[in-house]
């Protein structure tokens, strides 16, 4: 496929919201059988996609089993990283090294790379500026993957963005919100990395790339509040999506000659009697993420292999073997090819995996939509203007600026969607010009003219809805939320004028924290904690860098520095005949 094919297709889809369909949940109650770990039992649980799309569910109790997952299943991890997909392919991981490698190779490269989200696409420009032989596969038709359809908020640490705001950050205050948010559980120096280069890989995205950034009148660049950071610190691209990044990426390697091949889906990784990684078998035009479908292609790798091939939020068979309680019922934001075929290639060829058990969900989803929509972008951009409420109560629950981990907790917790109500004057300017318009159209935003109507159309008690507005507009006006801390915005006001704007909000997975572990060269390591040569990773595809829960905004941060090391690093490797 040609770059230009590649990038015309990326916007076409994109135009139509990137959104991927899924079956919409059973609203009957899920079965999970009883396990036991840390003290903590798991027993019946409701379903999860069963609430959202269904309204009210038996309550407590559930946020321990499900919100805390990855806690009940942590002690389980090092059994379940030997678990493969459901439509799983190749042979044990014995039969990877030396003896089985191909008789012949179809294709050959210097550097491959295995995805064409932010990580791959900046490791094979960091390869191919190095000098290497680059190839890009990407297994679906279109480039990009998830990284295409996200919003492209990029978390950067002392940037100039924030000096001419005068806000003050530091790699420190960066490192502690994640590591807050992961709840210890981070790779320290892989967090330190990623803030420390956040700023000059954000300066590369716009001086190298020509990314342009939202800013305000006077030309400064917008620096927005995001859930689970104590500073602000997250920029946005003026063009409103991760396509600002991905289609200059894409234009620079065609212009270094770098191949990029769709359809081809990684399926196994050959290493030699050494214990090298020289190659790898994909199958082309290969059929519902199934590994044992398309036509077999091997294509040698003389430097390296880099693998970024995202995380596996759609394969329910595998996310579902971590934490049973995501079962097919609960819907996620990913694109489809989110699977996990590629990192279970990784694990036969002898990669260590860590952390798959803990999976995040994104807290400001629509349960009125399927799969990414058109909600996450409008309701995400909202949550530090507005509050979220019970309608059952009329109150509110949860701090809507508390990291993902513990905003979706509060909403499973409290068994309803919550419902966002905003005026326009809190709608920040590039959201309303570019989201709610898209958002009423899907119908998963609604328009009203008083507090009265919203408790009439949701069912909510109306005294006790007014009573809440209003000492949440006092705490706006005193600016110190004393309900539950939230950060107020300065540029925050009350929200009291009408029209007001309401969107119910409901998690569905969104990111995977698991994959391969790495070193500080992005080298995969094995079981005894030992590099593989020719082996590399970078995004989503790698485990450690998040702990318990990523913070929003901070993907992008870990996919573009990391990337860009593994690609540097690959490119220094040395070649085999």
């Amino acid at each position: 496929m040609s770059y230009s094919k590649a990038r015309k297709m990326q916007a076409k889809a994109f135009g139509t919201t990137g959104a991927v369909k899924q079956a919409a949940g059973a609203a009957d109650m899920a079965d999970c059988a009883a396990s036991e770990n840390n003290g903590m039992a798991i027993q019946k649980v409701p379903s999860l996609g069963a609430v959202g799309n269904a309204g009210a569910l038996g309550r407590r109790g559930f946020l321990k089993a499900l919100a805390f997952g990855g806690v009940a299943l942590v002690g389980a991890g090092t059994g379940l990283t030997g678990c493969a997909p459901a439509k799983g392919g190749g042979q044990a991981q014995a039969a990877t090294i030396g003896s089985s490698l191909p008789q012949n190779w179809d294709e050959e490269c210097e550097v491959l790379v295995v995805g064409s989200g932010y990580a791959g696409l900046s490791a094979a420009y960091e390869a191919a500026k190095a000098g290497a032989d680059t190839m890009v596969i990407e297994k679906m038709a279109m480039t990009g993957g998830n990284s295409a359809i996200a919003d492209g908020d990029f978390a950067v640490c002392m940037s100039s963005a924030q000096a001419a705001l005068g806000i003050e950050d530091s790699v420190d205050k960066y490192v502690a919100d994640m590591v807050a948010a992961g709840l210890g559980l981070n790779d320290i120096e892989k967090c330190r990395t990623l803030a420390s280069k956040s700023n000059e890989t954000w300066e590369w995205t716009r001086d190298v790339l020509g990314v342009e950034w939202d800013a305000d009148e006077s030309g400064k660049v917008n620096v927005i509040p995001y859930g689970g950071h104590n500073t602000l610190r997250t920029l946005h691209p003026k063009l409103g999506h991760g396509s600002a990044i991905v289609a200059p990426l894409l234009e620079k390697l065609e212009a270094e000659g770098v191949k990029l091949k769709t359809g081809r889906m990684l399926v196994r990784i050959f290493r030699d009697d050494s214990g090298r990684v020289v190659g790898v078998q994909v199958n082309e035009k290969a059929k519902d993420n199934d590994p044992t479908t398309g036509s077999p292609v091997y294509i040698k790798a003389k430097k390296a292999v880099v693998l970024a091939s995202g995380g596996y939020g759609r394969d329910v068979a595998w996310r579902s073997q971590h934490d049973p309680h995501l079962d097919d019922s609960v819907d996620c934001t990913n694109q489809p090819g989110a699977t996990a075929e590629a990192l279970g290639a990784a694990m036969k060829a002898g990669a260590l995996a860590v952390h798959l058990d803990w999976i995040q969900l994104g807290p400001w989803c629509s349960p009125d939509e399927e799969g990414y929509g058109k909600g996450p972008s409008y309701i995400d951009a909202n949550v530090a203007y507005c509050p979220s409420i019970d309608p059952q109560t009329g109150k509110r629950v949860v701090n809507e600026l508390a990291d993902r981990r513990i905003y979706s907790n509060a909403i499973i917790e409290n068994g309803v969607p919550l419902i966002q109500i905003v005026d326009e004057r809190n709608i920040p300017k590039w959201n309303y010009d570019a989201n709610l318009e898209p958002a009423i159209e899907a119908g998963i935003t609604k328009k009203f003219g008083s507090l009265d109507e919203i408790a009439a159309q949701y069912q909510i008690p109306a005294d006790a809805l007014k009573e809440t507005m209003a000492r949440y507009n006092g705490f706006v006006e005193a600016g110190v939320d004393d309900d539950f801390g939230k950060k107020i915005p300065k540029d925050a006001k009350p929200v009291a004028e009408p029209p007001f704007y309401v969107t119910r909000i409901w998690p569905k997975v969104h990111h995977t924290m698991g994959g391969v572990k790495t070193d500080a060269n992005a080298q995969v390591l094995d079981i005894d904690l030992k590099p593989i040569p020719g082996f590399y990773a970078a995004g989503e595809a790698t485990g450690g860098v998040h702990g318990a829960c990523r913070l929003g905004s901070c993907a992008t941060a870990d996919c573009l520095v990391n990337g860009r090391i593994a690609g540097q690093s690959a490119a220094l490797a040395e070649a085999i005949a």
